[in-house]
């Protein structure tokens, strides 16, 4: 068995396969199943060594994750006496200001889930690490087990099928399965009342696009679609009106949620702006710098209402567009905006 393939014994120590060998192994493990497509299984032969590679590339990033975890956890102490999470709302509402009209369904998707899920999806997201880590490190030990003693990870001798079977196995041995269950079962709990919340808050959205998208059916019925159909071959006219009824209805949806965008806009420049204000006047107080009370000034609404013209302004400006770069920085929560709209929007 060559280098490349296999572990020698030095020093009466049998070192363990890496983790691009397991996953590997382990792909290639599933592409033989009978379950699966054979047209899947070229694939999953050919993603078998990517995968290997960047499940080792993760496995070698997580020590300079640590450490440069650790660095930044040294630094945030030193800045605690500086209270600078107090000033957390703060950029929250400037975010509202110069965004809110931009991911309005994430904002009050965050609401949402702050109001109706976080504690108890946290509390299963730390039962699922806590699992996942246990069974990651009894993994680890059964990369290095040697029962024949030739110096040699079984994890290494056996065939892919084999691999898959065992890590299986031990999976399912060392898992919890009350704890998975309930855990999984919460976070999805969780998710399914974000979703069913925005869809109650943005069903007059919805509902006003559904009907700009109905009454524009009637005469693009009668005016556009034989105009339409002079375009088409005989046998494909058949497809004339359900393109015309697609762009109609996508046109009015788009029509509904620019409006809903407007009114979301206007709404969170307002929250955002006083809340910017007020907190930062918290912190001020606080810190001892300036003595001020918002309940008894009217500095804070000058303020904030200051800010919210100036960041439903910049939105108008762009017309709800991101500018570079923090349209790539913020790209992550782009796609979170659109996978939300969409189950929104779906029935």
């Amino acid at each position: 068995m060559s280098s490349g393939s296999s572990s020698e014994k030095k020093g009466g120590e049998v070192k363990g396969a890496k983790m691009a060998q397991i996953i590997e192994k382990g792909i290639l493990g599933i592409s033989e199943m009978p379950q699966i497509p054979a047209a899947v299984k070229p694939y999953l032969v050919k993603a078998a060594p990517l995968a290997g590679k960047v499940a080792q590339s993760i496995e070698n990033a997580i020590p300079f994750v640590q450490k440069y975890a650790a660095i930044a956890s040294e630094y945030l102490e030193k800045l605690r006496p500086y209270r600078l999470d107090l000033l957390i709302p703060s950029f929250i509402g400037l975010i509202m200001c110069f965004f809110g009209g931009s991911y309005l369904t994430t904002i009050a998707a965050w609401e949402a889930f702050m109001m109706c899920g976080y504690d108890s999806t946290m509390q299963c997201v730390q039962m699922l690490m806590e699992d996942f880590a246990k069974v990651a490190e009894v993994s680890k030990k059964d990369d290095v087990k040697d029962d024949d003693g030739d110096g040699v990870a079984d994890t290494l001798q056996i065939s892919s099928k084999e691999l898959v079977k065992r890590k299986t196995l031990l999976f399912l041995t060392t898992i919890n399965p009350e704890r998975l269950n309930f855990a999984i079962v919460g976070i999805n709990a969780g998710f399914l009342a974000v979703v069913a919340t925005l869809k109650m808050q943005f069903a007059k959205t919805i509902t006003l696009g559904n009907a700009i998208g109905h009454a524009m059916e009637v005469p693009a019925h009668q005016y556009v679609l034989p105009v339409f159909e002079k375009f088409f071959p005989p046998e494909y006219k058949k497809w004339a009106w359900p393109l015309i009824s697609y762009s109609i209805r996508s046109f009015s949806i788009s029509v509904a949620w620019f409006v809903q965008r407007m009114i979301s806009a206007f709404h969170s420049a307002l929250r955002g702006g006083l809340m910017c204000s007020r907190n930062i006047m918290e912190y001020l107080t606080q810190m001892k710098i300036y003595e001020i009370n918002h309940e008894e000034s009217i500095l804070d609404e000058i303020v904030g209402y200051a800010l919210a013209a100036l960041g439903l302004w910049f939105q108008l400006r762009l017309g709800f567009s991101v500018p570079f770069p923090l349209n790539v920085v913020l790209f992550p929560v782009t796609i979170v905006e659109y996978m939300l709209m969409w189950f929104i929007s779906s029935k």
